[in-house]
């Protein structure tokens, strides 16, 4: 009997083909479960991103008054002659943002956001009825949407709506409602 307890020293090729096959299935059933664990922390950081610039654009153009200083309002929407529409800091309206687009985002002084290459940010503004901003007019109602569409890759990430009146600029006050939308992809 002690001659048989002398003679082996080790595991057996079984034992360890068993205790491999083990751990293999438990890394699989490891890994199954931390790759949609990694893909969603992404998708959430993207859609911060995305909620981020779009509302810095959007306070951004909260500061500038419903119609141009100096000029009677009226149903045109966009960059007026005197405005460089390539130039946010000659910007000085709401509506001189419709049209506007940035990839890379820019800051309101030009630079660029640094490591947001494949984002984008565009506005869009239009005239609402005032009894249903959701409907679009064609014509000067005293209220303005303002779109501000956040994306990366070319998938819309967030969006956020505000209203502008033009009751606010003669009070001196600017305040927009503002609605933000975070749309679920990327992922």
């Amino acid at each position: 009997m002690s001659q048989n307890l002398a003679t082996r020293r080790g595991i057996s090729m079984s034992e360890t083909v068993i205790s491999t096959m083990l751990i293999g299935f438990v890394l699989v059933s490891t890994l199954q479960i931390v790759g949609p664990i990694v893909q969603s922390t992404s998708v959430h950081a993207d859609r911060l991103v995305a909620a981020n610039l779009a509302n810095e654009l959007s306070e951004e153009i909260a500061t500038k008054l419903f119609t141009n200083p100096g000029t009677p309002s009226g149903d045109s929407i966009g960059v007026d002659d005197s405005e460089r529409a390539a130039f946010r800091s000659d910007f000085n309206d709401v509506d001189d943002y419709h049209g506007w687009s940035s990839s890379p985002p820019k800051l309101s002084t030009d630079q660029f956001h640094i490591n947001l290459s494949d984002w984008t940010r565009s506005v869009k503004v239009a005239h609402v009825l005032v009894n249903d901003p959701t409907t679009t007019s064609g014509t000067y109602t005293g209220l303005k949407r303002v779109s501000v569409v956040v994306s990366k890759n070319g998938v819309s990430h967030a969006t956020v709506f505000s209203l502008h009146s033009e009751s606010a600029d003669s009070l001196g006050y600017i305040l927009p409602i503002t609605d933000v939308v975070v749309v679920g992809g990327g992922g």
